[in-house]
């Protein structure tokens, strides 16, 4: 077969060891090129993003009346949620509260905090 292609063994030998050279430094540009983070905020800087989290955090069972904080870094990734919700007290709701944003913003649930929202407002206010 390599007779009629006028290919000889020394030939072959010689592109297939720069096929795989090539393959292999690809490989490794590849590896050191590519951006760990994955996590960008999903819109622009004025609130929009917290105003959308609330809105999808009210739609689920048992929350409530929702508040959102994210915090982002100089890249606009996500470091941190920080939520206040009417139902938070109960387990299966915190719970639920923070697997949504951590699936929605691709963070870590140690980065969300979730608490009880304060219905009774501020006792050092004058009525």
């Amino acid at each position: 077969m390599f007779e009629k292609l006028k290919i000889s063994k020394e030939t072959l030998s010689k592109l297939i060891i720069v096929i795989f050279v090539a393959a292999i430094f690809m490989l490794t540009m590849s590896i050191l090129t590519d951006e760990k983070d994955t996590r960008r905020r999903v819109s622009d800087s004025n609130g929009a993003t917290e105003s959308a989290l609330c809105s999808f955090l009210s739609d689920i069972e048992g929350v409530g009346a929702v508040n959102a904080l994210i915090e982002c870094d100089n890249d606009n990734n996500v470091i941190g949620v920080v939520v206040t919700a009417d139902g938070a007290d109960d387990p299966v709701v915190r719970n639920n509260i923070v697997k949504g944003v951590s699936t929605l913003y691709d963070v870590p649930a140690s980065s969300i905090m979730v608490f009880k929202k304060d219905l009774g407002g501020n006792d050092n206010e004058k009525e």
